[in-house]
């Protein structure tokens, strides 16, 4: 606990290695030539982590080190799994994932939660499947990649999908790869541009396609969560998306409130960056019941071991929005709860 209050990384990541799958894959794709679908570029160069942190020990002694009590994990190697083309390797792929992730969890499941994958872009009956299998295997939520070769997120295809997130109550973070689905487009040929224009774009796509689209109407029970890509876009895109909407109501025939009415409804969430300047005027203008604080963790261009210190250290963050951030947020987005006794000496 750092300052009385409990630390929840609400959106960390875990090495899921290439080798890791081989050993675990179904036989027939164990000699695949690829397992999963990089973007050609070095993503260790600049990091502050030397070494890989691939065992449980390892993450808690980070987490320990960072000041954080509760991870919640997101893949890495997984994070691209919507450029996987094939059917049934698609499906297998996540099923990998997913087992190996809650197994890798039981180790401290009090301090270790993750979000299961499933193969959405390529079978929404199996991916509902899935779905309901992390669910018994303890998963806290879903990650839906941003990315959809063809679809937006929230496309009707879809629906079945988020209906049963609702009706099990998992909660769906919509997390880019970082990489280079929006590459076609720009043709950037350094890290640093495709980054910079990468998670943030998408998140914009994302949440113009879920606000517009009636997601959060048609059922009055899902949680979303809009990942990595800070919050200081939020006001603006709140803004812009009921300016247009004024124009064209009749595009978005399910909406009953503004779209930004529907960013505060208590059930959207933004991760934030924890030295984002424009965090006190997003807590204004969203609502600070709706921003995690996100770790990163073990990515190149995480502030590992400073990110916790970087929030709590603010003049400019009140302590009641800090919590708010650090720990009632993200349990209300996972539905999970945490017992301060289990982190106190």
């Amino acid at each position: 606990m750092r300052n009385g209050m409990i630390i929840i990384d609400a959106d960390g990541h875990v090495l899921d290695q290439e080798s890791m799958y081989r050993q675990r894959l179904p036989e027939q794709f164990r000699r695949r030539q690829s397992i999963s679908i990089g973007d050609g570029f070095d993503r260790r160069q600049n990091g502050r982590i030397p070494y890989p942190p691939v065992t449980v020990e390892r993450y808690l002694q980070d987490a320990d080190l960072e000041g954080i009590d509760v991870m919640v994990l997101y893949p890495t190697g997984g994070l691209g799994y919507t450029r996987l083309r094939e059917h049934d390797y698609s499906i297998a792929f996540a099923q990998t994932y997913n087992g190996w992730i809650a197994e890798w969890c039981s180790a401290n499941p009090k301090r270790l939660k993750a979000v299961c994958i499933t193969p959405l872009h390529v079978d929404v009956p199996a991916a509902i499947k899935e779905l309901e299998r992390a669910k018994k295997l303890g998963l806290v939520g879903v990650m839906v990649n941003t990315f959809m070769r063809g679809r937006n997120v929230a496309h009707r295809d879809f629906w079945p999908f988020y209906e049963a997130c609702a009706d099990l109550g998992i909660a769906v973070g919509f997390h880019a790869a970082g990489g280079d689905a929006m590459d076609p487009v720009c043709h950037f040929d350094t890290l640093l541009a495709m980054h910079t224009f990468s998670h943030a774009p998408e998140q914009l796509i994302a949440c113009t396609a879920v606000i517009y689209s009636g997601l959060l109407e048609q059922f009055p029970t899902l949680r979303v969560a809009f990942l990595e890509a800070g919050a200081g876009w939020v006001p603006f895109w709140m803004e812009h998306m009921d300016g247009e909407w004024s124009k064209r109501k009749f595009d978005a025939p399910l909406l009953k409130m503004l779209p930004s009415e529907y960013m505060r409804c208590g059930r959207v969430f933004v991760s934030c960056e924890p030295e984002e300047k424009t965090l006190p005027y997003v807590a204004e203008w969203l609502g600070a019941d709706n921003i995690l604080f996100p770790s990163d963790y073990p990515h190149w261009d995480g502030a590992f071991p400073e990110a916790v210190n970087e929030l709590i250290e603010r003049q400019d963050v009140s302590d009641q929005i800090k919590c708010k951030i650090f720990c009632e947020n993200p349990q209300r987005l996972y539905g999970f709860t945490v017992d301060p006794a289990d982190f106190t000496a």
